[in-house]
């Protein structure tokens, strides 16, 4: 069928602003290869990447690639009742109201690797929040000590499973105890993005509007591979505890800001 036949081409462009050396290396995780087969793959124009596919599926690889920094396209299929200029115009407005929903380049958070290998320290001890609503300037955590908290002073998240529980952790400026959401409690209507069917797809829509509205966050590496498209990394309590306090204390440190 013609829906069926879409294909998603990498044109071997970087988008604007992109660091050669970090889009080899993001690509390079999202498709699980090597670096070098990326950068052989970016030295050429036009490589179809995904073939035969319906538009939904096209977008998320154009999403997932972009987010990377690598320009790429979807090209429509053939069709007898539509002009190939009509299908190009339809296909790049459609592409456009993909990419509304997600970062641009110059938004792009800063990607980190945290390793569990320190301790889990109380002080980095997770707190819990029961719901995390939208305010007037950024997010509504409903506690007496932190109601509103301004986007720009989100200074890094993650999330991660639990046995099969998706959370969202967040790391604020001058609060050492980073805080903890389960993601079924986000009330998404009350944030300008894409509700969907999924929640998990309306969760990675809600991370990419963080990412948006403060471009100087940092992003856990396996979170940054959930927005590519991977699932979330799947923990234990013990497991959470040490990447709320490995997180911490590169953040403590200034360690995270000289990885980035």
């Amino acid at each position: 069928m013609a829906e069926n036949k879409y294909r998603v081409l990498i044109t071997g462009e970087l988008k604007e602003g992109a660091s050669a050396d970090e889009v080899r290396s993001r690509l390079a995780r999202l498709f699980k290869t090597t670096a070098e087969k990326i950068d052989g793959l970016l030295k050429r124009s036009n490589v179809v990447i995904k073939k035969n596919t319906d538009l939904e599926t096209a977008k998320k690889y154009v999403r997932a690639i972009e987010s990377a920094g690598a320009a790429c396209r979807i090209e429509p299929p053939a069709s007898s009742a539509e002009a190939p200029a009509e299908a190009a115009a339809e296909e790049n407005r459609q592409a456009s109201t993909a990419e509304a929903e997600e970062p641009t380049e110059s938004t792009e958070p800063r990607v980190v690797p945290i390793h569990l290998i320190n301790k889990e320290e109380d002080r980095f001890s997770p707190q819990t929040v029961e719901k995390i609503a939208g305010s007037s300037n950024g997010l509504n955590l409903n506690l007496p000590e932190l109601s509103d908290i301004p986007y720009n002073q989100i200074n890094a998240l993650t999330a991660y499973s639990v046995a099969e529980t998706n959370s969202l952790m967040l790391f604020i400026h001058s609060q050492t105890q980073p805080l903890a959401c389960q993601i079924e409690n986000i009330a998404y209507p009350d944030f300008p993005i894409k509700q969907l069917a999924k929640p998990i797809a309306s969760f990675r829509n809600f991370l990419y509007f963080l990412c948006r509205k403060n471009p100087n966050l940092f992003l856990e590496e396996t979170t940054f591979d959930f927005l590519s498209g991977n699932q979330l990394q799947a923990l234990d309590e013990t497991k959470v505890e040490k990447l709320a306090t490995n997180m911490g204390r590169l953040i403590e440190s200034g360690e995270m800001a000289a990885q980035a």
